[in-house]
């Protein structure tokens, strides 16, 4: 197998649990905001846009993994660790999201201005926010998740949730 799809393959693969993580998590606020908004009248995200989600924070992640300073207190405890990696995803997953609102109405109007006017007056802050805080959440969940397997190992881990 040539190397390029070696890489390709060790890069799916290490994602993986992220994407899934992601997956039924963004399904989970997709199910319960849905029902809220359902009751103004309001529509939330498709189930195919969680799919597409999931796989934009897989990808944050990668892109966030492959920096260097992103393990800038590996000999610290993992709190440090924990905070830090939950800061630097959260703002890769805010400007993700704040960029994806932006971009099609600098292309719609031209005008970055008017583009942001147009963002300001139309966007739903109270959603918008609460996705924020959600998705800050649900990243340091996943952290806290990933810097333990890190630190006790995959054995260790499984003896702790399983008892083998």
């Amino acid at each position: 197998m040539p190397r390029i799809f070696k890489r390709i393959r060790e890069e799916a693969i290490s994602v993986l649990p992220a994407i899934l993580y992601f997956f039924f998590a963004i399904n989970l606020f997709r199910l319960t905001f849905g029902w809220m908004m359902r009751s103004e009248g309001l529509q939330y995200m498709p189930f195919v846009r969680t799919i597409i989600a999931s796989l934009i924070v897989g990808k944050i992640m990668i892109i966030a993994d492959a920096l260097p300073f992103l393990n800038k207190f590996s000999s610290k405890p993992l709190i440090y660790n924990t905070i830090w990696k939950t800061s630097i995803y959260s703002f890769f997953g805010f400007l993700f999201i704040f960029l994806e609102k932006l971009i099609p109405l600098l292309f719609k109007y031209s005008d970055p201005n008017l583009a942001w006017q147009h963002m300001l007056k139309d966007t739903h802050w109270p959603r918008f926010w609460s996705t924020q805080i959600w998705l800050v959440v649900l990243f340091l969940l996943f952290v806290v998740f990933r810097e333990l397997h890190i630190a006790l190992g995959k054995d260790k881990m499984r003896q702790i949730f399983f008892g083998k």
